[in-house]
């Protein structure tokens, strides 16, 4: 029986489906008035899904397995040269680890916070130093919120955004992908956004080849 040759070429990198800044700011723009009106659990989810996709898009973090997780006491603050930065501490596919949150990340927590009676009338650094075993994202009845992604569909579809410029349809992980892009093309160190993102440089250069070749480009001309 012919044994079959196997090839040992990777498939190579397919571009990932992000979103560009101005899809980005449309979205946010969007969900600032999509919840108005929708009663029930609907209602809720709308509105949380504009805290979400700020945070995604603040933080890089992935979404279900690492923000649907999070709970007050995994945020804190951390100081470094007197300047005080937002750090959350995820776990996902590859580990647990620290994320630093961009600094207009403040905010959203406090929004998020204003929706909870119970801890609504503190100040965010007052419930950060509790360490509350209570997640961030939950309903009023404080049960965990499902089929984000539905949700997050339904927005893209009545805003025509359903489809990225490969023709692959878009998701909230699609934020992540976003996140990664507009780093890369902020200058942010390779190894340090491998690091923040949880995942390897190698995975990076592979779905991010174009813009890591031009980083270079810019560099050595």
């Amino acid at each position: 029986v012919p044994v079959p040759k196997l090839s040992v070429r990777g498939e190579k990198g397919q571009a990932r489906p992000a979103f560009t800044k101005t899809e980005v700011s449309a979205i946010q723009k969007q969900l600032k008035s999509w919840y108005v009106g929708v009663e029930g659990y609907t209602g809720e989810m709308r509105l949380m899904l504009r805290d979400l996709v700020d945070i995604l898009m603040l933080t890089g973090m992935r979404q279900g397995t690492e923000s649907m997780n999070i709970e007050w006491k995994h945020i804190e603050w951390y100081v470094e040269k007197d300047v005080r930065y937002l750090r959350f501490w995820v776990s996902g596919k590859t580990g647990a680890r620290w994320l630093i949150a961009k600094h207009e990340c403040e905010e959203v927590l406090k929004r998020i916070q204003a929706t909870h009676e119970s801890i609504a009338d503190m100040t965010l650094d007052e419930l950060l130093e509790l360490k509350l075993a209570q997640r961030v994202f939950r309903f009023k009845d404080g049960r965990k919120p499902f089929e984000m992604n539905k949700v997050f569909r339904r927005l893209l579809e009545d805003m025509n955004l359903v489809k990225g410029q490969a023709g692959t349809d878009r998701t909230l992980y699609s934020l992540r992908h976003t996140y990664a892009t507009q780093e890369l093309l902020a200058g942010t160190d390779i190894h340090t956004l491998a690091r923040q993102m949880g995942t390897s440089v190698v995975m990076l250069e592979r779905h991010y080849s174009k813009l890591t070749a031009t980083m270079a480009a810019e560099q050595l001309a």
